[in-house]
């Protein structure tokens, strides 16, 4: 019998070991990608799936080590830890998972996109559909600049937090959750909170922006189960808290150098960016009409105090009476959307679009194979679809669409 070698032998140098939990045929591709296009000492800084370069530890893996997820987690659920466990290095690290929100990235696949799209520090990064801003915090983390641009008021304070809780003084945020039960009372008495319609300029805002997003998730968590907001507002600051300064400690002990990013409440559709100014795009749009991101976020839209219905009117995916109408829409919409991506992309930089299609909402229609399509017609050269499988939600969606083009202007 003829001695076989294992496929990671065949893919790797000797001394190289990828991350535990690195065994979907997309993952090693996207590992393999990384180490064709980066050196070694970048794959020791930078790599997603690597967990050994020639035999020493990289960033990524260490400093997920160094986020103590138990404790973080100790108040939580069985299910939540084994959730955040199994993600250590694929979702739950740095502040990925203040605010677990519907639909979004998976972080590890974004920063795997930025190494083989070769975006380092300097460049600037954009996702024009930001959900909860994974991408910014992403590119943060490898010291790159990001905008990240959502229509959703809700979204771009999740964004805000998410990014600045990557680099913060830790000391000034204890001090303002001292007394957790006097703020508590402030949040259920006001629906926007006095110190977010004055001070604006007020340093201390965006450590109240966290507390804000603390209560936010607490008012969701306590809709969908019996515990009441009282009870479970100390528990979820108590994680955010923990969350924020594990990363702060094992930022300091690596040495990080954060990126910065800008957080605009917009729509994709008149991007508030100059032309011909950002060097990579990396976005995710609704899935038609997959998924109702408004109904999903109403309790705090509502406290926030916006109208849903002016913002529905604007959104991809919620508009129209009918699949074939729907349908129509959103493709009219996307045009629009690859149109204002186009304008603000450098030449010959690249766009990755991730977008995945529930066959049974849409008759058949694959939007992957449309969106391709527009894109072309903007003149977009298109390259590559990298299949990704979906875990969880095969009885309604299998896999999603890795696309890739590249901005011909």
């Amino acid at each position: 019998m003829q001695k076989h070698k294992p496929l990671i032998e065949k893919l790797f140098a000797k001394n190289y070991q990828l991350i535990d939990g690195t065994d979907e045929i997309f993952e090693l591709d996207l590992a393999l990608w990384e180490y064709e296009v980066l050196s070694k000492e970048e794959l020791i800084n930078r790599s997603a799936y690597l967990k050994l370069v020639d035999g020493i530890e990289t960033t990524h893996f260490k400093t997920c080590n160094l986020q103590n997820i138990e404790e973080i987690h100790r108040n939580s659920s069985f299910r939540t830890k084994v959730f955040f466990l199994d993600g250590k290095y694929s979702t739950g690290y740095a502040t990925h998972s203040l605010f677990p929100y519907r639909g979004k990235f998976h972080p590890q696949l974004i920063r795997a996109l930025l190494n083989i799209l070769e975006i380092k520090p300097g460049n600037v990064v954009l996702d024009p559909m930001a959900g909860s801003s994974t991408v910014a915090v992403e590119a943060n983390l490898l010291g790159i600049d990001s905008i990240a641009v959502d229509l959703s008021p809700f979204c771009a304070l999740m964004g805000k937090v998410k990014t600045f809780a990557l680099d913060l003084d830790i000391k000034i945020l204890e001090s303002i959750i001292i007394k957790p039960k006097e703020l508590l009372k402030k949040l259920k008495r006001e629906k926007v909170p006095e110190y977010f319609k004055n001070n604006k300029d007020d340093k201390k805002r965006s450590y109240y922006e966290i507390v804000l997003l603390v209560f936010l998730d607490t008012v969701g968590f306590a809709s969908r189960t019996s515990s009441s907001i009282d009870n479970l507002f100390p528990r979820v600051l108590e994680r955010y808290v923990s969350t924020i300064k594990y990363f702060q400690e094992a930022r300091q002990k690596m040495g990080l150098k954060i990126g910065k990013s800008k957080i605009i409440q917009a729509s994709v559709l008149d991007l508030p960016i100059d032309n011909d100014s950002v060097d990579a795009i990396i976005t995710s749009p609704p899935y038609s009409f997959a998924i109702d991101y408004l109904k999903n976020d109403q309790p705090q839209l509502e406290y926030l105090g916006y109208n849903l219905d002016s913002l529905r009117e604007e959104m991809i995916g919620l508009q129209g009476r009918g699949i074939e109408n729907k349908l129509e829409i959103y493709f009219d919409k996307m045009n629009q959307a690859l149109g204002e991506m186009k304008r603000v992309l450098k030449k010959n930089a690249p766009i990755v679009i991730i977008i995945g299609t529930n066959d049974i909402q849409t008759n058949g229609v694959r939007l992957e194979t449309k969106v391709i399509e527009l894109g072309e017609r903007q003149g977009l050269k298109f390259w590559l679809n990298l299949q990704k499988p979906i875990r969880g939600l095969q009885n309604t969606m299998r896999d999603e669409s890795v696309l890739f083009f590249t901005n011909q202007k």
